[in-house]
């Protein structure tokens, strides 16, 4: 069983034994993802891509979440696939009114793979962005991150609607 089965399983397990009523104050385990249009630019070659994200932490009250979250834009140069991402310690501070603000501080990476190898780069990021949750556990959020790798500045720009549990 691979480190990402293990990890899933627990994160389900953990999801089922804190569920609770609906009408309940939101606290406890979270689990996000989402999927949108996103923008890479900065040093390099602006692309349109699949953006993807993901988070995984805990309820601290009813207002702010802590946890691990992942970003990450899917883009095609030519014959190659890039894989622009910002994976580390995300606070979300969410509102009465359902917008949220949030950021992350962590790991920036960039990955080219071509059907013989595959090479990246990683260096410091950090990323920003607002939601809003526009119906019960979904979320459009706009979001951007910036990331400093072999003294390359790569941006990444999303829209992505998110299911979040909690």
């Amino acid at each position: 069983m691979s480190r990402f089965q293990m990890l899933f399983g627990l994160a389900l397990c953990l999801s089922v034994s804190t569920a609770s009523d609906v009408a309940a104050q939101r606290k406890g385990f979270i689990i996000g993802f989402g999927v949108g249009p996103g923008v890479t630019t900065g040093d390099v070659d602006s692309k349109v891509g699949l953006a993807m994200d993901f988070k995984i932490g805990a309820m601290l009250g009813e207002s702010v979440q802590l946890h691990y979250s992942g970003k990450s834009n899917l883009l095609i140069y030519g014959e190659d696939v890039v894989l622009s991402s910002l994976g580390g310690l995300g606070v979300t501070y969410q509102m009465a009114s359902g917008f949220n603000i949030n950021g992350t501080a962590g790991l920036a990476t960039w990955t080219r793979a071509d059907s013989h190898s595959s090479n990246g780069s990683a260096g410091f990021g950090l990323g920003a962005g607002v939601g809003y949750e526009f119906a019960a556990h979904w979320v459009l959020n706009l979001g951007g991150t910036w990331g400093i790798l072999d003294d390359r500045h790569i941006i990444n720009i999303a829209a992505t609607i998110s299911i979040l549990s909690h």
